[in-house]
Parts: C-alpha cells; sequence; structure tokens
C-alpha cells in the first residue's frame, strides 16, 4: 500500500489548491518573462482541474462556481488596495515594484519611478508631477 505524503483532510487540500490557484495567476500576472508567464498558466491549468475534480466528485461549490467564495479566498491573500498579504518571493518583489509599473493612487494611475524603502516615488503625466508615497495606499494596476 503506498503511503500518503500529505496529512491534510480533502477539505484542507481543495482550499489550499484555490489559495495556490489565486497566487498563481497573481504571479503570471507580474511577471515579464515569456517563459515565467507560460509557467504560471500551466500551474493554474493544472490546479484548475484538481479543483473542478474535487468539487464534481464532492458537491462543492469552488472558486470557479461560487463568486463569494471567489471574493472569501481573495479578501484572505489580498488587502482592500489588492497588495498582498502573503509572503512574496525576491523576484516576485522585483517584478512587482519595477520601473515603469503603473499604481492606482487617489483614484489616479501613477507610474513608478523608484522604491524607497516602505515609500514610493510615483510619477503622474497628467499631473506632471512626481510625489512619494506609503507602499501600503498604492495598488499595482494589472
Amino acid at each position: 500500500m503506498k503511503r500518503k505524503t500529505r496529512n491534510i483532510s480533502i477539505a484542507e487540500y481543495f482550499l489550499v489548491l484555490q489559495k495556490e490557484y489565486l497566487i498563481a495567476d497573481f504571479r503570471r500576472k507580474i511577471y515579464y518573462n515569456p517563459k515565467d508567464k507560460a509557467y504560471y498558466q500551466k500551474v493554474m491549468h493544472y490546479k484548475k482541474e484538481k479543483i473542478d475534480n474535487i468539487a464534481a466528485r464532492n458537491h462543492l461549490d469552488s472558486i470557479f462556481t461560487n463568486e463569494s467564495k471567489l471574493e472569501e479566498l481573495k479578501s484572505e491573500l489580498f488587502d482592500e488596495f489588492g497588495v498582498p498579504k502573503f509572503d512574496m518571493t525576491v523576484k516576485d518583489l522585483r517584478n512587482y515594484y519595477a520601473f515603469g509599473n503603473e499604481f492606482s493612487y487617489k483614484g489616479e494611475i501613477w507610474v513608478l519611478n523608484r522604491v524607497i524603502g516602505n515609500k514610493l516615488e510615483l510619477f503622474s503625466a497628467k499631473e506632471n508631477k512626481i510625489i512619494e508615497v506609503d507602499r501600503k495606499y498604492t495598488c499595482r494596476i494589472l
């Protein structure tokens, strides 16, 4: 008999898979390299198949069939500005806060000039000015 390598219930596994799917989708959006994008697209495809399979076998709602379930998990993973609550890797941070990325701040679109500790230096072409804001009040436009 083959031994299990995971000691979590189907319910826990189902929840983890859905969160991993949303994180892979986030990474697919922030990575520029086509090879990275393709990798995360493949990961998402595999996880979607598993999620759909478990949901069908167990008559469960998933992030694909229930909007409130999707919003609930997104609120666990991302704050109200859309910034990830989970720990991003160094590569994630480098791609998320890359020069030239667009961020939303107070309802306007700003372009990232540079990162200064926990502050972002943003440029607005519309207003033709540069401002410095706290990271937690901005959201990258994906």
